[in-house]
């Protein structure tokens, strides 16, 4: 098939883990030796990424909405367009509809209510209203990657018969359990956006939860002008370690009796999936299918309960991690790679 993604950053750029799995979609797509190219944002003097040939738009990512007519020239003599949650999810539908073509909106972020808590009771409806008009379009299949997103989703008024649940893979190889469980717990976040991507993550109910347990030691994973502030504001039980990557991450994973994510939504939850292929307890209001508490989120009370109780009970939590790391070794690439192929095939078929 021949294919193209609009994506609205593509690498060498990135702001999160979408940029990173749009990049493996393709490498996987490519090895099955389907044709790709994507349409992003950026230096358009940048023609490729490794093999993989860009058109790049030298605007501002949320310009992106505005691009029907190139999306429209790009899209002419494909087989399908994949786009994915943002700001050219809306064109390229448009272009997918003007072409007679089929389009899949792989979803990478949804927020719905959520928008209020990240953006402000007012500024949030509008952003809620915006994602609820671009989500909400008749696209030929939605692609979530947990529950959690798919219920929001389903509210927003995505009909379930277009929805579909696939999850990316890992690499469980890299997350051995080889270090003796220590009892604290681990956070790991990324914030590009700063202090909203610290609001959509749940770290401040997390802190929250960790000021009422100063028995138990908490380690926050992740850099940021806003993590620097908060470093001098908390008690010498929560240890900021800054951003980490390779095997020091692993390391940590590794050691971690729990692990907690008490975002308010995810796309899927990378970091859970890591710490289950790590052999960790978990607690999580993101759902893909992990043993352990699973809690609303905002709820400091279920989060300060729920870490007592699996740092308390050491050989409970054992048995949780041991659980996660076989449910984590059925997330594989090739079954990724396949499922999405299936569904290529059957909205181009009809």
């Amino acid at each position: 098939m021949k294919i193209l993604f609009t994506h609205e950053i593509f690498p060498p750029d990135y702001t999160g883990g979408g940029e990173k799995l749009t990049l493996k979609m393709i490498q996987l797509l490519r090895e099955k030796g389907h044709e790709v190219k994507v349409l992003t944002s950026g230096n358009p003097e940048i023609r490729e990424f490794e093999g993989i040939p860009t058109i790049r738009i030298p605007k501002n990512r949320y310009m992106m909405n505005f691009e029907y007519k190139k999306i429209l020239e790009e899209a002419a003599g494909m087989d399908l367009i994949q786009t994915s949650s943002g700001n050219m999810a809306f064109p390229s539908w448009k272009a997918a509809k003007k072409l007679k073509i089929p389009i899949c909106c792989h979803i990478h972020h949804i927020f719905g209510s959520y928008w209020k808590d990240v953006r402000g009771p007012i500024l949030g409806r509008i952003f809620q209203l915006g994602e609820k008009i671009i989500l909400t379009r008749p696209y030929d299949a939605v692609v979530f990657q947990n529950y959690n997103s798919k219920n929001i989703g389903l509210n927003l008024g995505i009909k379930e018969e277009i929805t579909h649940m696939i999850q990316p893979g890992i690499d469980w190889e890299k997350y051995q359990m080889k270090m003796k469980k220590e009892p604290f717990v681990l956070f790991v976040g990324s914030f590009n956006m700063e202090r909203p991507q610290i609001k959509i993550k749940g770290l401040d109910y997390l802190l929250k939860a960790a000021k009422k347990l100063p028995q138990i030691n908490f380690l926050i994973v992740g850099g940021g002008s806003e993590i620097n502030k908060m470093k001098m504001k908390f008690e010498k039980n929560i240890i900021f370690t800054g951003p980490l990557v390779g095997k020091t991450i692993i390391e940590i994973y590794n050691r971690a009796l729990v692990f907690c994510m008490p975002s308010l939504t995810e796309g899927f939850g990378i970091s859970l999936l890591e710490a289950m292929a790590s052999g960790c307890a978990t607690i999580s209001t993101i759902d893909i299918g992990q043993e352990g508490p699973k809690i609303q989120p905002k709820d400091v009370e279920q989060l300060v309960k729920s870490i007592k109780y699996l740092i308390e009970n050491e050989e409970v939590s054992k048995e949780i991690g041991e659980k996660n790391r076989k449910i984590a070794k059925k997330f594989t690439w090739k079954r990724f790679i396949d499922d999405l192929i299936k569904i290529y095939e059957y909205i181009t078929s009809k």
